[in-house]
């Protein structure tokens, strides 16, 4: 039964470190993004850059706004408001997601404005 449990706890300590080694290198690996894109419904709304500052007004939905780079929810009409407490985002991959309004922020790269879905 020692053995049993030692080669447990290797499997467990195994997996925590590859896990681990796979967390630094996706986030060391992300890039600032160039643009965002707004989705509501699943519908894209609108692409815009991150390098002007401005605010987007969603429908009335919410108030998206751009400042330094980075893009986030200013305001919504969702009861949680989650996504407002949700902190800037600027890298590529990134999101910002208010369910109840369904919409959706996320940073676009280089590469994620000419990928085909």
């Amino acid at each position: 039964m020692n053995k049993k449990t030692i080669a447990d706890i290797i499997l467990v300590c195994s997996v925590v470190l590859i896990a681990a080694v796979m967390l630094i290198v996706t986030t060391v690996n992300k890039k600032n993004g160039d643009k965002f894109e707004i989705s509501v419904g699943g519908r894209v709304y609108g692409t815009y850059s991150l390098s002007e500052d401005r605010t987007v007004d969603v429908d009335g939905l919410c108030v998206v706004r751009v400042k330094d780079g980075a893009v986030y929810m200013e305001s919504s009409t969702c009861k949680g408001g989650d996504c407002v407490k949700h902190k800037p985002i600027s890298k590529s991959g990134e999101s910002i997601i208010c369910l109840p309004n369904s919409v959706v922020i996320r940073v676009l790269g280089e590469t994620d404005a000419d990928a085909v879905i």
